[in-house]
C-alpha cells in the first residue's frame, strides 16, 4: 500500500506522505512510488515547482523500521531506495520545496537537506537518531560538514540530539524557519515567488549550482558565467525580464521562447 498522495494543481506538484499513526515513516513501497512520481513531474510542463509535505503534524520519522525486521535486517535495499530519490530530486528540472513541522528525523532529515527549499516550523525537531540503532547515517554527514564543519557533524550524528528547526535555520541547514502558525503561509509565498519565475531559468540556475557544488569557487564561476551567457544570448528571457521592469508590467514568461522550443 502506498502510504502518499501524489497531485498537481496551478503548477505545483504535490507529494505528501500519509502515515501519520506511524509518524509519516516511508516504506519502500511508498519511496518507490515517490521515486516514480518525482521523476513524472520532471517531463511535465505543468508542474512548476515541487511541494514535500506530511499528513498530520510530523513530518516524517525516516525509513520504516518495521521493513528492517521483516527484510532480514538488510540495509541496502533501504539505503539504495533513499539514493535513489534524493538524486531524482537535486536532478529534477523543477525546485523543490519542503514544508517540514514536527518530527524530521533521519530519513526525513535527509530528505529535508535534499531538498532545494526546505522550510521550517522554528518548533520542528531536527535530528540524526540512527546511532542509536546501530546504523551508520552516510547520507548527511557530508553534507554537515560542508554547512556546520567538523564539530557540530559530529556533535549531531554521535549524540543524536535533535535541533529546532530555528537552530537549523541558523545552522544554514534549512532555507527558512517561522513560526508554526506562519509555515502554511510561508510555504504558500516560496510556492508562489517559484512559479512567478521562468521555469528555464530556474532549471539553469538549479542544475548549474549543483554542477558547481564540488568545484573551485574560480571553476564554479566561469561555468555559471558561461551558462548565463548563453542563455541571455539565445533566448528571450533576459530581454522579457529587463523590459517588463522598466515597463512596471509582469513579464510574460510563456510568450518567450525558449533554445529548446527552437
Amino acid at each position: 500500500m502506498v502510504n502518499a498522495a501524489f497531485t498537481v494543481e496551478d503548477g505545483v506538484g504535490r507529494i505528501e506522505v500519509q502515515r501519520p499513526t506511524a509518524l509519516n515513516a516511508i516504506d519502500l513501497e511508498t519511496k518507490d512510488a515517490m521515486l516514480e512520481h518525482v521523476r513524472a513531474y520532471g517531463e511535465r510542463d505543468d508542474v512548476r515547482v515541487v511541494v514535500f509535505q506530511s499528513e498530520g503534524d510530523v513530518f516524517c520519522a525516516g525509513g520504516d523500521i518495521e521493513e528492517v525486521r521483516e527484510t532480514g535486517y538488510e540495509l541496502e535495499p533501504f539505503t539504495q531506495s533513499w539514493n535513489e530519490l534524493f538524486e531524482a530530486m537535486m536532478g529534477l528540472s523543477v525546485p523543490t520545496v519542503a514544508r517540514v513541522d514536527g518530527w524530521a528525523l533521519g530519513g526525513g532529515f535527509d530528505l529535508v537537506l535534499h531538498t532545494d527549499i526546505p522550510i521550517a516550523a522554528e518548533d520542528a525537531k531536527l535530528g540524526q537518531p540512527e546511532t542509536g540503532l546501530g546504523i551508520v547515517n552516510h547520507f548527511s554527514p557530508p553534507m554537515l560538514q560542508e554547512t556546520v564543519g567538523l564539530t557540530k557533524t559530529l556533535d549531531m550524528i554521535l549524540t543524536g540530539d535533535p535541533i529546532t528547526g530555528k537552530e537549523a535555520a541558523e545552522r544554514g541547514l534549512v532555507a527558512r524557519s517561522v513560526p508554526a502558525e506562519d509555515l502554511d503561509g510561508e510555504v504558500e509565498r516560496v510556492v508562489d515567488s517559484l512559479r512567478e519565475k521562468p521555469p528555464e531559468i530556474l532549471r539553469k540556475a538549479k542544475r548549474g549550482i549543483y554542477a558547481t557544488a564540488d568545484m573551485s569557487l574560480r571553476a564554479s564561476r566561469s561555468y555559471l558565467e558561461a551558462i548565463s551567457l548563453e542563455s541571455a544570448r539565445e533566448e528571450g528571457y533576459y530581454r522579457e525580464g529587463v523590459a517588463a521592469q522598466l515597463e512596471d508590467r509582469p513579464p510574460e514568461w510563456d510568450a518567450v521562447e525558449s533554445a529548446d522550443d527552437t
